[in-house]
């Protein structure tokens, strides 16, 4: 089986360069005082797989600057612990609004992403990038597919004084030239033309009704799969004139934006993963008794079990891996995944490595 690629997209009307002293007065006016020389932003969960620790530590490295941390996360507080040592360099900004990160980003310098593991086709650098932000990231991922010279750098992980020299030799590239590069190759417009195409050749025909089976979806924040499959469901139906609907877990209800919402519920109010695949299965099965979807594509693992069922009912399936932690390590993730590509008409993956850890389950 071949894996498809298909990355993840972004708002390149919302993340774009904007007017950069209006950014730098929002935000002190909002959380603090800027660095006059160099401000660096990450954005993300505050845990061990970011490499978080080395991004700190690489101030040591830096004559000057100010690390800035939006997120919350496990780490939090040996991180803090770490930071003391550099006086007031690392400012922790808490858990940020999706809306206010557009001008945080045009009032920084460099964006970095020091993951070490598992990252998959990150969200917050896209983002970030779309801004014209210039960015440091390890070669995890999908960084080294995105990130050119023009747009940033690619350093060794685990090492605080690479991140420190790739931030000095990316600082000054120009913004205008990185937007533009991200929004011909990963605007949600590019990645629905992608999609859209994909879906074509998988149903034999142009689809009229498409159904994401996604566990998260927006006002669920706290999810980059939620946000990218309603900004791509928003994006397809004002584009190709497709019908999009959503088989969703944790989330809205009804008709958002113009993409339907089908809420799956359980008895508990609590939804993990296989009830959420469990409680889909039944929905999806009574839905297309009446209404058969011509593509529903499985978003991980517990969407592509619900694609799968309903395959069974006429419809193509797809399952789509949201980056390496979907294909996993342990044993039961990479049976189940076997599992459900060897009964779906098509697999994609966000990233090259994505989709070469999916091919190596048939090997």
């Amino acid at each position: 089986m071949r894996v498809i690629v298909v990355p993840n997209g972004v708002d390149t009307n919302r993340f774009r360069p904007i007017n950069r002293g209006k950014a730098i007065d929002w935000f002190e006016q909002k959380f603090c005082e800027l660095d006059d020389d160099l401000n660096i932003i990450y954005v993300g969960r505050l845990s061990e797989e970011k490499g978080i620790v080395y991004l700190i530590e690489s101030l040591k490295h830096l004559d000057e600057g100010k690390l800035f941390l939006a997120g919350k996360g496990p780490q939090e507080m040996l991180l803090r612990k770490i930071a003391e040592k550099f006086e007031g360099r690392v400012v922790f900004l808490g858990k940020v609004r999706h809306d206010d990160l557009p001008l945080i980003h045009n009032a920084m310098d460099v964006f970095v992403l020091p993951s070490i593991g598992m990252e998959g086709f990150s969200n917050s650098m896209l983002e970030a990038l779309a801004c014209g932000l210039p960015v440091v990231a390890t070669p995890v991922g999908a960084a080294p597919e995105v990130i050119k010279p023009e747009m940033g750098i690619i350093v060794e992980p685990k090492n605080a004084r690479a991140i420190a020299d790739g931030i000095e030799k990316v600082r000054d590239l120009n913004r205008k030239r990185i937007h533009n590069i991200v929004k011909s190759n990963y605007s949600f417009e590019v990645v629905a033309d992608i999609v859209f195409d994909l879906y074509h050749r998988v149903a034999g025909y142009p689809p009229e009704s498409l159904c994401f089976a996604s566990l998260f979806t927006p006002p669920y924040e706290l999810s980059g799969v939620g946000m990218q499959v309603f900004q791509l469901s928003k994006t397809l139906i004002s584009m190709k004139k497709c019908r999009v609907a959503i088989l969703c877990g944790l989330g809205g209800e009804g008709i958002i934006d113009g993409v339907r919402l089908i809420k799956v519920r359980c008895v508990d109010g609590l939804l993990s993963r296989p009830v959420y695949s469990i409680a889909g299965i039944l929905k999806i099965t009574n839905i297309i008794k009446n209404y058969k979807f011509d593509i529903v594509d499985g978003r991980n693992w517990e969407g592509g079990l619900i694609s799968v069922m309903a395959k069974r009912g006429g419809c193509k399936a797809i399952m789509s891996l949201r980056g390496e932690g979907a294909v996993g390590e342990s044993p039961w993730k990479r049976s189940i995944n076997k599992f459900i590509m060897q009964r779906v008409d098509c697999v994609t993956a966000t990233d090259s490595k994505t989709a070469k850890m999916a091919e190596e389950l048939f090997t």
